[in-house]
């Protein structure tokens, strides 16, 4: 269901306008397999395979076409790249991947797909605290004396610290916690900690390889919904 709370007005430039406004969020996930069993119970002649089969045809169709710059239409809405990014001479030329030069991708609902959609739409006022983001502030080694140092090279074993707010998380649940993020973006989960609280969090440093990573972290504040916040700064593991 969508949950909507009220959250402080950031963009609020005046005295007469609202100091609060409305955000929302899902609290539930209809996933890949539970789509393939709507379908199957849907029509009894669709048979799991089927399903699935033409999920995965209309994955690599749609990807396909929309890279070689078409407008696909699907049943509720199209989907389909746009250019962005700006140039000081009108006859300068587009490339992707310099200064803001970049290829984004558009879904744009049809405007009766959108109405159904909305019109009976199930939503709770869920109230000011019912979404608590994580926020990390700082992240910093610790020194043989147990003074905090911005020096952010780390051997496997030794702590890192986070500081920040709303982290308190389920170390038992694998989908939350701290994660090391690659160039690659793979995620390595911390699995030791020396403390896990509210505002600050001391993890161990994992065995991974020498490099660069982003610090993650993830928590659970409502039900089927999970939070992150990714550090500004990044931290490097030599070893």
């Amino acid at each position: 269901m969508l949950q909507i709370y009220s959250y402080q007005n950031t963009l609020t430039l005046s005295e007469e306008k609202d100091k609060y406004c409305f955000r929302s969020v899902v609290d539930q996930t209809l996933d890949n397999e539970q789509l393939i069993k709507e379908i199957i119970n849907y029509n009894s002649t669709i048979t799991e395979a089927d399903a699935r089969a033409v999920l995965s045809v209309l994955n690599d169709k749609v990807k396909h076409f929309v890279n070689l710059g078409y407008k696909v239409e699907l049943p509720f809405g199209y989907i389909f790249n746009r250019a962005k990014g700006t140039i000081p001479q009108i006859n300068d030329g587009f490339v992707p991947g310099t200064g803001n030069h970049r290829i984004t991708t558009v879904f744009r609902f049809k405007s009766d797909a959108e109405y159904d959609m909305t019109k009976n739409a199930m939503y709770r006022n869920a109230g000011s605290g019912y979404v608590i983001f994580p926020v990390i502030t700082g992240l910093y080694s610790i020194l043989s004396s147990g003074r905090e140092s911005e020096n952010l090279s780390f051997e496997a074993g030794a702590m890192l610290r986070i500081k920040g707010k709303d982290f308190s998380f389920d170390p038992t649940d694998n989908l939350q916690g701290v994660f090391l993020i690659d160039g690659a973006h793979n995620e390595t989960r911390l699995e030791s900690y020396n403390r896990i609280g509210s505002n600050v969090v001391e993890a161990y440093i994992p065995a991974v390889s020498a490099g660069n990573y982003e610090v993650k972290i993830v928590t659970k504040p409502g039900t089927d919904r999970y939070e992150k916040s990714v550090a500004s700064k990044t931290v490097e593991v030599t070893a």
